[in-house]
């Protein structure tokens, strides 16, 4: 039931462009109301005593908040944006708890009160992403592990909450002490989750500034590693999908020519065998002096997986020229 209502809740206009667009623009607001939360909250510092209780309760929330807006748009450096309407309210919902939070002082259990309501919210955002169809393996992994940090330190503020109000005799500094180390903490450990240390080499997070940039330069270094003792001919190709991540191929002839394989098969492989499902673009990169793309047997292939909005750069070492896989398969097959 629960999965049927998130799905109705997906945003889908039908047109790559104009969901962007849209995407975008729900971003763009949520990120403006950060902004005026946060900005009409400065004004609580007139109401209290420097190096008071308040003060410090204050200073935890601006400090939760700016936290909150460095991993939002952090997630969205590196990773895709939501597409369900579900995730964008809870967003909005998020935004009303930190006003509570910079506003709301005293009792101390009131404030704990929306802490633990900040992190329940945030662990309801994980669950509605776990509901939606045709996620990728690799992202539902990291959203199962996220799942868990998030619920992991809901129970942690559950403990405290219970502990202050169960307790006769309390220090109210020591509960802001264990929040603060509680909300940073919680930072580092999501960032893990979603940016882990060691990563396959194919796994590449990138900015979305420098996008082109980088799928080109990984084509290119792909290029430079291709078995081409035929021809000579030397092909790299990078996908990126639409998790944010980048897989490369190269071209790897054979002796007989027809076990030879092609660059974009190459990364095509290492796409799917990762779970992905949906390509953004794709970068491939030839040392020849004309741009090449790719040949019509992997047209056919990436028109499959990307659909004729699919992104296709075909570069060399002096220039680049894009096309859509409508323009370059006008009449792709479909079984």
């Amino acid at each position: 039931m629960l999965k049927k209502f998130v799905n109705i809740c997906e945003v889908n206009l039908r047109d790559a462009k104009r969901n962007e667009r849209f995407y975008n623009s729900l971003v763009q607001l949520v990120s403006i109301l950060f902004a005026v939360v946060f900005g009409v909250a400065l004004s609580e510092l007139k109401e209290v005593r420097y190096w008071s209780y308040d003060f410090w309760v204050l200073v935890l929330a601006y400090v939760t908040v700016i936290l909150s807006w460095w991993g939002y748009h952090w997630g969205i450096i590196v990773g895709p944006h939501e597409t369900n309407a579900l995730n964008y309210f809870i967003d909005c919902l998020l935004l009303v708890d930190y006003w509570f939070l910079m506003n709301i002082r005293s009792p101390l259990s009131s404030v704990l009160g929306w802490y633990l309501a900040m992190f329940f919210l945030y662990w309801v955002w994980e669950v509605v992403r776990s509901c939606k169809e045709e996620r990728p393996p690799s992202s539902k992994r990291i959203i199962k592990q996220a799942r868990r940090v998030n619920f992991t330190f809901f129970i942690l503020i559950l403990i405290c909450f219970f502990t202050y109000s169960w307790s006769s005799v309390t220090k109210e500094q020591n509960y802001i002490i264990v929040l603060f180390i509680l909300v940073t903490v919680y930072r580092y450990f999501i960032t893990r989750v979603y940016l882990p240390k060691k990563q396959p080499f194919s796994l590449i997070p990138i900015q979305k500034k420098d996008l082109e940039r980088v799928l080109i330069e990984e084509a290119k270094k792909a290029a430079a590693n291709a078995r081409v003792h035929l021809s000579g001919f030397r092909v790299g190709a990078a996908i990126l999908s639409d998790t944010g991540k980048i897989y490369v191929g190269c071209n790897i002839e054979f002796d007989n020519y027809s076990n030879t394989i092609h660059a974009e098969e190459s990364a095509i492989s290492s796409f799917v065998a990762a779970g992905e499902t949906k390509p953004v673009s794709i970068a491939i990169y030839t040392l020849s002096d004309m741009v090449s793309f790719p040949c019509g047997m992997c047209r056919q292939s990436l028109f499959e997986l990307g659909g004729e909005d699919l992104k296709v750069i075909g570069c060399n070492d002096k220039t680049c020229e894009v096309r859509t896989m409508k323009e370059l398969l006008p009449k792709g097959f479909h079984l």
